[in-house]
């Protein structure tokens, strides 16, 4: 089997990119190792993601306000334009337009290995002139180009039934008795439920979740469903994000705010760049414009994932509660100490 374009990877990272490629013509195959998308995930998406977003099967509530918990639980307001969608079904859709626009897509078949010329995966071998890894924080592309792992945050999350969130509002609680080193986050997903879940550096996440919906969330009609865990990269952006004719996009790029862990966004707009530099090499028949990528993604992401990561450092440092009450502030993008 012969492409242009191989990607591994069918997160919005892989699909956007596959989409965009195939849209203009190239032959494209987009390789995901589960036979479903899944991902422990909150689900907050800016508004100001150029995406066509199916809202009647994806999107799960609107979001205009975040409310950041100091561990004293005095809290502080900001105003947000975005929503919350289901990660499955939002992973899903992408790579559907991905086949729509004319890639191929396997299901269940993990990258095993580059080879001359091409790839291996699961079932099968094949040929492609360029390679994008987009295949997340433990990216085995990274892993075959011979780079480290990154450093991670676990996550574990809910879908609660039985509550009554703040209506159009993601609250993120700060508090080392629950999530040292992170934080926990509440976002509804309706009238009547949310997702509930935390990040952390340290300790057991399924204990510390359950502690935290037992101490925080004050209802006794809580049903608790839906439970996943994963990572998240929090190490910053890698250092080189091009070998050759291998691209990396997305979490295996280190593309997440180190801080907040946010990570769709900054991977679509990095999908989008990833598609047109693609498109330019292999209409020029020169894989050495695949370089543009780079210099274009440090231009656009590399100064506010460098200040993230300096903010993530410093958040571990703070492992008692009066130090994190005393800093927060400087350490979250709400407050305006952080840009300072």
């Amino acid at each position: 089997m012969s492409y242009d374009v191989i990607i591994a990877g069918a997160g919005p990272a892989g699909s956007v990119t596959a989409a965009k490629a195939a849209k203009a013509g190239f032959r494209t195959l987009l390789l995901e190792k589960n036979t479903m998308c899944r991902s422990p995930c909150a689900g907050y998406v800016s508004c100001t993601i150029n995406l066509e977003i199916p809202e009647d099967c994806v999107v799960q509530s609107k979001i205009t306000a975040m409310r950041t918990y100091f561990p004293d639980m005095s809290f502080h307001d900001f105003r947000l334009d975005g929503f919350v969608v289901d990660r499955p079904s939002f992973d899903t859709a992408l790579a559907m337009k991905a086949k729509e626009e004319g890639a191929e897509l396997k299901w269940g078949s993990p990258l095993v290995n580059l080879i001359k010329d091409g790839v291996e995966f699961r079932g099968g071998k094949a040929c492609g002139q360029v390679i994008v890894g987009a295949d997340g924080v433990f990216s085995k592309t990274a892993q075959l180009l011979g780079m480290e792992e990154q450093m991670v945050v676990v996550c574990a999350q809910y879908h609660i039934k039985g509550i009554k969130p703040l209506p159009e509002t993601g609250e993120i609680f700060f508090d080392n008795n629950y999530a040292p080193g992170g934080y926990a986050w509440v976002y509804p997903t309706g009238e009547d439920s949310a997702k509930i879940g935390l990040g952390l550096t340290r300790g057991n996440p399924h204990e510390c979740l359950d502690a935290f919906i037992r101490d925080r969330i004050a209802s006794k009609t809580i049903v608790k469903k839906e439970y996943i865990t994963g990572t998240l990269p929090v190490g910053g952006l890698r250092e080189k994000l091009v070998f050759n004719n291998v691209l990396l996009v997305g979490d295996s790029a280190g593309m997440a705010d180190p801080i907040t862990g946010a990570g769709i966004n900054n991977a679509v707009l990095a999908a989008e760049v990833a598609g047109r530099t693609i498109i330019d090499a292999l209409e020029h028949n020169d894989t050495a414009l695949l370089l543009d990528y780079e210099t274009r993604i440090k231009r656009l992401l590399g100064k506010p994932l460098a200040r993230a990561l300096e903010k993530r450092k410093r958040l571990g440092e703070y492992c008692d509660n009066e130090l994190l009450q005393k800093n927060l502030p400087e350490l979250w993008a709400t407050f305006k100490q952080y840009w300072e």
